[in-house]
């Protein structure tokens, strides 16, 4: 049976302009290169569920504009339910990203319709409908816990990666979120800035801590898998194609060391591939697991 869950959070359009070097006050620079990718971690996340075979609904906001558009094409186009996204009068989330020719960036958000993803933003029972799980994806408390609460009431399982924008703020920022949050979602510096072991003393759900190429650990249960040797080519949206992979195979079989190497295989397989919504398939992933000597939880 298909797994069914929500994914909630910001959309946008990243535009990036590579240039020499990033200009000061009052100087300019000529624009090397320009190009775009979709944005946000949500979006990420949805469609990497998907491409595991889940159905997944994407709850989110953008504009009446043409970025808009773009967006719910793209996100239909993988396999997403977008039926549940709201357009407003307002421009759609957009990222302006300015590269330098060592790899720095300056960065000007502009948050658009993402600025209105607050609590009641959407009727609870109609974007919950029919779904078992609900993901918040670097989304603020408030939404979080807003929204949370509601699915909780529903009998919606949760989960949320918060994102280092939130979790530098402290566990005390997160702390009435966590409260209605199964399944939590953090890499090694968000860790840390969410107190280290001392953020068991306050959050009572499942903790799942990202480390990269070094793999994925739960605390609670003293459980850690490494990670696989691979060629990168593309870190971005590797940690969100984690996340989604762990959710479905927690869904499916429940909390253990099987469903974190079945994340950190997607997590491995999404970073060999340029582009935040290139993660594999499902197919893809048993493959890669059975070549190294690992039999597939799903």
């Amino acid at each position: 049976m298909s797994v069914k869950i929500a994914v909630t959070g910001n959309a946008s359009i990243d535009e990036y302009y590579r240039v020499d070097r990033i200009p000061g006050p009052d100087e300019a620079q000529e624009v090397k290169e320009t190009f775009w990718k979709y944005g946000g971690a949500a979006t990420n996340v949805a469609v990497a569920a998907a491409k595991l075979g889940a159905y997944t609904r994407f709850i989110g906001l953008v504009g009446t504009d043409r970025y808009g558009d773009m967006i719910l094409g793209e996100l239909s186009s993988r396999g997403v339910d977008t039926g549940f996204v709201k357009k407003l009068d307002r421009p759609s989330g957009r990222v302006i990203i300015i590269l330098d020719g060592e790899g720095r960036r300056a960065m000007l958000a502009i948050r658009g319709a993402n600025s209105m993803l607050v609590p009641g933003a959407f009727k609870p029972e109609r974007v919950l409908e029919g779904v078992s799980h609900v993901h918040f994806s670097s989304t603020k408390p408030g939404y979080t816990a807003w929204l949370s609460r509601k699915a909780k009431e529903l009998g919606k399982t949760v989960s949320y990666d918060p994102g280092m924008a939130v979790a530098y703020r402290g566990v005390g920022y997160v702390g009435e979120a966590l409260g209605y949050v199964d399944l939590l979602f953090v890499n090694e510096k968000e860790y840390e800035a969410l107190g280290g072991e001392s953020l068991l003393e306050h959050y009572n759900g499942l903790l799942v801590v990202k480390l990269g190429e070094k793999g994925s650990y739960i605390p609670s249960m003293g459980v850690k898998a490494h990670g696989f040797k691979v060629e990168a080519r593309d870190t971005t949206g590797a940690g969100d194609a984690f996340d989604a992979a762990f959710i479905v195979c927690w869904k499916k079989i429940g909390a253990g060391e099987e469903c974190l190497v079945f994340a950190n295989a997607v997590g491995a397989l999404k970073v060999t591939r340029v582009g935040a919504h290139e993660s594999p398939s499902l197919e893809e992933v048993r493959k890669f697991l059975s070549e190294r000597g690992y039999r597939s939880p799903l």
